[in-house]
């Protein structure tokens, strides 16, 4: 009798992880998808780098940091995270991730509470290496500043715009 023998090889389950990569911009100009094709090679790039790591998807959201829109993937995204779909939430930076610092800890808050791991790459912070709240609070409060002040000098020029018309006429 000629017995058969079947290799199966060991996983590592444990050892991988899901990642998924959100990324958002502003608006649909031109600039805007060239920073968001960007930032989606380089954080799948980051992903690739990390043996224990497998892509699982990535959101993408173009909406205004200061908009009503819904950011419908970024809801998904943290739908997917609760399911445990995704074990790592892989993110240019704060200011990529949150609209204020309220949405963006509340969202922080929700993802630890599922345990989920965060990091924001240009920022450098990872939710997991330390208890980081503090930081990602202040990086957060300062890149909403930064974008209020952005988005009242776009609204300066855009009046200044609308006077040298009307001044023409």
């Amino acid at each position: 009798m000629d017995s058969k023998i079947w290799y199966i090889p060991a996983r590592n389950d444990r050892l991988e992880k899901k990642v998924g990569i959100y990324c958002r911009v502003s608006t649909n100009e031109k600039e805007q998808l060239y920073s968001l094709a960007a930032q989606i090679s380089a954080l799948t790039r980051a992903v690739a780098n990390v043996s224990q790591w497998r892509l699982a998807d990535v959101f993408i959201d173009i909406a205004s940091a200061k908009g009503e829109i819904p950011r419908r993937e970024f809801e998904r995204l943290l739908r997917e995270c609760e399911a445990h779909n995704i074990s790592v939430v892989l993110t240019k930076s704060i200011s990529r991730f949150g609209r204020d610092t309220v949405e963006t800890l509340s969202a922080i808050n929700r993802l630890k509470a599922a345990g989920i791991r965060i990091i924001f790459e240009q920022d450098n912070l990872d939710t997991d290496e330390v208890d980081s709240n503090l930081m990602i609070s202040v990086m957060e409060s300062l890149a909403q500043a930064e974008n209020e002040s952005r988005s009242g000098k776009r609204y300066i020029r855009t009046l200044q715009k609308k006077a040298v018309w009307l001044h023409k006429k």
